[in-house]
């Protein structure tokens, strides 16, 4: 292989390696939103159990009255 093919090559390999930081770049954030939303979820589930254990305790006081 020549200098000139080399050259004729540059460009092509230049935007295949610009190609391969931008995917790996979306595939980061994908990732930490991934984890995020994850998260949220989790904390959304432990909200829920406390109110449905609070809705519970309700449901007992208001037993108990005779309501």
């Amino acid at each position: 292989m020549n200098l000139e093919d080399m050259l004729t090559l540059l460009p092509s390999l230049i935007a295949a390696v610009g190609v391969w930081v931008s995917l790996n770049n979306e595939v980061a954030k994908l990732k930490g939103r991934i984890y995020r939303l994850e998260s949220d979820n989790d904390e959304l589930k432990t909200m829920l159990k406390e109110c449905v254990e609070g809705i519970h305790e309700l449901k007992i006081l208001l037993a108990k009255k005779g309501m």
